[in-house]
């Protein structure tokens, strides 16, 4: 998988050389370096089990993880010379039942020249941005009986029906909880990781 990955990134850089060489442009990539990558956390076939308040679990599976080239700041696809792409990178993890009670939860990661900013997504549901990486907002924080540490505590200012509340959130686990506004599918659930 991390091989397709790889020979995938390094096919579609190659395209976008090739198409900015015939505008005399210069183009650069912002690359993932120095472990920036493992923001998105899950990897081909990671696991995730969440439980809610009566003991109901939930297994998600990591389905895919994409890297893409995307125009940088003040650029458009429809630009004729791009100089600068940024590299979005993400993870998503899909619950496993059929069909699905819970909607997908997904860390995106984009690679700017001098910065990287990372979302958590719960799909169709929500995105909440980590507003500075070197900040948690917990140095420790027990989650369903463990302690995790440097915690992101992220809670959202949209109160839509079934959406996404808050999530903690660490870059050595992952989604530590995820909390819904009450609504029809998700019902107010509070889910938490299993250690």
């Amino acid at each position: 998988m991390k091989q397709i990955f790889t020979t995938t990134t390094l096919v579609l850089f190659a395209i976008l050389l090739f198409f900015s060489s015939c505008n005399d442009c210069s183009v650069s990539v912002a690359q993932f370096e120095n472990g920036d990558s493992n923001w998105t956390v899950y990897n081909s076939g990671d696991t995730l089990h969440l439980v809610d308040e009566k003991n109901t679990v939930f297994r998600f599976v990591n389905t895919r993880i994409t890297s893409d080239p995307v125009p940088g700041e003040g650029f458009s696809p429809t630009d004729a010379c791009i100089e600068q792409y940024d590299t979005r990178r993400a993870s998503v993890m899909q619950e496993t039942t059929n069909p699905k009670r819970l909607p997908g939860l997904s860390v995106v990661a984009l690679k700017k020249p001098s910065v990287i900013q990372v979302s958590l997504v719960v799909v169709n549901r929500g995105e909440l941005p980590i507003p500075d990486l070197n900040t948690p907002q917990h140095a420790s924080l027990q989650v369903n009986g463990f302690t995790y540490q440097n915690v992101f505590d992220l809670v959202s200012n949209d109160s839509i029906p079934d959406g996404v509340r808050r999530i903690l959130f660490n870059r050595e686990y992952g989604f530590l909880q995820v909390e819904y506004f009450r609504g029809v599918t998700t019902h107010g659930r509070v889910l938490k990781r299993v250690p």
